[in-house]
């Protein structure tokens, strides 16, 4: 059916920061308490399914999985990369796929000393894995804090993360892999992932 003469389109509500994931509502599920560290701030369901706030897509080019904004989310929206935690120089690393590779250095502190590297995969709910990076026209909106979640020689941990800006709906996460990440991978090309259905945040112009 096509749309109905001057009905009004509803806005998507604005998220702001939360301390659990969540959908139009607030979750309050239980977060499982642990002896060190601190506590992955996700509720058991979320943990799985990942935040409701947040949705994975196919890009429509065929550059993989991207992650979309679902609604509104304000400047300081916080998320967890999470999976797990595993320690360099072992058998780990032979397990690692360097076509997937999406391990994370993981920091129990906050900063500092690394403690191995959280890997996300077969983790579905740690949906931020699938954030993809910013063109050379393109800003990042996603960046690394230095609050971890998790302990040191843990088995699973989390890294969070804050939206540097209002994300709108619909709109790309995106962040920036990093320098050595490109250099492992020089056959790859950076380019722009924002599309006229899934935008990314534009570089402004000089």
């Amino acid at each position: 059916m096509g749309r109905m003469p001057n009905a009004k389109r509803k806005r998507a509500p604005t998220l702001t920061v939360q301390k659990k994931p969540h959908g139009k509502r607030r979750c309050n599920g239980r977060i499982e308490p642990q002896k060190r560290g601190q506590p992955m701030p996700y509720c058991r369901k979320h943990l799985r399914a990942g935040d409701g706030a947040l949705k994975v897509y196919q890009h429509p080019k065929g550059y993989g999985k991207i992650l979309v904004a679902r609604f509104n989310l304000a400047k300081g929206y916080r998320m967890v990369y999470h999976g797990h935690r595993k320690t360099t120089g072992t058998h780990h690393d032979d397990e690692l796929d360097p076509d997937e590779d999406r391990t994370l250095w993981f920091y129990p502190d906050g900063q500092g000393r690394v403690n191995g590297y959280i890997d996300p995969t077969g983790c579905p709910g740690s949906v931020l894995q699938f954030a993809a990076n910013c063109g050379p026209k393109e800003v990042v909106n996603l960046r690394q804090s230095n609050r971890a979640f998790g302990a040191r020689d843990g088995d699973y941990g989390g890294m969070e993360y804050t939206a540097t800006m209002a994300v709108p709906a619909g709109t790309q996460l995106v962040h920036n892999y990093g320098a050595s990440w490109w250099k492992d991978r020089p056959e790859l090309k950076r380019c722009d992932v924002g599309t006229d259905r899934f935008p990314a945040p534009k570089r402004k112009a000089k």
